[in-house]
């Protein structure tokens, strides 16, 4: 009985084990290489920037081919995933980072910024915009991008496509943004604000609590 059980554990943890690894594996992302290096559903070709020296608020332009390499259609929204090095303090970016990084070279000072981020610091305007991709044929695509604070960028091409099982990204560009690294106005409504507030809460929640265990201790 107890041999079955140890074999049941035994298993039990081999399929947990599995199954992080391949999580990892779908997620990490390395200085250009996509996840499961090139093979898939498709593939980001030829990704190239107009500049890669701008000043903040002057847009750059991020070029390339989405190409199908199945005979399956499938459609997508193009966007952009970038790392992000600044002279923020460090605990800002704890709070902001995910602890991973696009490109391992800068991986020590970057954070990655999650995609429902990027208006904190770019403004971007993709064409297409959505995209049908169709069995082994290529789209060609065109990223306007206007960065909206100073720093450095490891900009790269997201086709985003509704695949679950399969994530890509392009190669990775990097581009230095001069200018001002002051907050931005995504910044403060959707970290800072938010952050101060729960901050604010919590300390009240503290503090209420200190004084209920002592008005219960008193009587």
């Amino acid at each position: 009985m107890e041999k079955k059980k140890m074999k049941t554990r035994l298993l039990i943890i081999t399929i947990l084990c599995a199954v992080c690894v391949t999580s990892t594996v779908m997620e990490v992302y390395g200085h250009g290489v996509g996840s499961r290096l090139n093979t898939g559903f498709y593939r980001v070709e030829d990704e190239m920037s107009s500049k890669t020296t701008v000043s903040v608020g002057e847009s750059f332009i991020l070029n390339g081919t989405l190409v199908s390499l199945v005979e399956r259609g499938f459609t997508g929204n193009m966007n952009i995933r970038f790392d992000y090095t600044n002279n923020e303090s460090w605990f800002v970016n704890l709070l902001k980072s995910n602890f991973s990084c696009l490109a391992k070279d800068t991986c020590e000072k970057s954070i990655i910024v999650a995609p429902n981020q990027n208006h904190w610091y770019m403004d971007v305007q993709p064409t297409p915009n959505s995209y049908l991709l169709k069995g082994d044929e290529t789209i060609s695509y065109s990223i306007e991008i206007t960065p909206l604070k100073g720093g450095t960028y490891h900009v790269h091409t997201d086709p985003n496509a509704d695949i679950e099982s399969f994530r890509y990204i392009g190669p990775g560009v990097t581009i230095i943004v001069e200018g001002s690294q002051d907050m931005t106005e995504g910044e403060l409504f959707g970290f800072y604000i938010p952050y101060t507030a729960g901050f604010v809460l919590m300390v009240i929640g503290i503090v209420y609590g200190i004084v209920f265990v002592y008005r219960r201790k008193r009587k």
